[in-house]
């Protein structure tokens, strides 16, 4: 999800990407209830493992990975389902961020994650460190914007990615907030980013004293 003047100056769009391995073209069982809707583009395409980047807009000519001197924050957490009430109010907040007059945030995405799971779940929870084998969608705004465009413009975007991804949790009905580490904002902490259970942090702290013994990989969401 993200704003395109070339389709429309009054919302966001919704793009949305149906991407099957070993085949020229995706099953119509899968193209068609989205194709019955009308999209306004439709744009079938193939080509292997190294296009991936670029269809799914974040290759290294894309804006979220480019260097242009912008900050990307995302805001992401694991979902078990959609909730299509919650859907409905984090599109309207997100609409009113990046669509209004003099906006900071009018490159920003919403990101909406869904993977084949069946080599995820065939791993028992109990058997491994990570936590979230039982969750099955990866949601994150990214709000790109210009750092100092304006007044406390990073305290907004915080606040703006804390809301809408607030959302989602209380309607996810789940107990602890769930995050990606590699999409984290950073204030989550490490009972969100690596799971409450003491066990789960305690052996990622042995794989680390183990892989970094001197600790210089701890900038970012340290487990340690």
């Amino acid at each position: 999800m993200y704003c395109d003047l070339s389709l429309t100056i009054l919302q966001p769009v919704i793009a949305f990407y149906l991407i099957q391995e070993g085949t020229q073209a995706v099953s119509d069982a899968y193209v068609k209830p989205f194709a019955d809707l009308g999209p306004l583009l439709n744009i079938p395409t193939s080509g292997t493992y190294l296009d991936l980047a670029k269809w799914t807009g974040i290759s290294l000519n894309d804006n979220p990975c480019r260097i242009t001197g912008t900050a990307n924050p995302r805001f992401p957490i694991y979902l078990k389902q959609y909730n299509p009430k919650a859907q409905a109010k984090v599109y309207e907040l997100f609409k009113n961020a990046t669509t209004a007059p003099g906006t900071p945030f009018n490159r920003a995405l919403f990101m909406f994650e869904g993977y084949p799971m069946q080599g995820v779940k065939a791993v028992n929870s109990q058997d491994s460190a990570f936590a979230y084998r039982d969750d099955n969608l990866l949601v994150a705004p990214l709000l790109t914007y210009v750092p100092n465009s304006g007044s406390d413009v990073s305290k907004k975007a915080e606040a703006l990615g804390n809301q809408m991804r607030q959302i989602l949790y209380q309607a996810s009905g789940q107990s602890t907030l769930h995050t990606y580490v590699n999409y984290a904002y950073g204030s989550e902490g490490k009972s969100s980013w690596y799971g409450d259970d003491a066990w789960r942090q305690i052996r990622l702290r042995l794989q680390k004293t183990l892989y970094d013994p001197w600790g210089k990989f701890n900038f970012y969401a340290p487990i340690a």
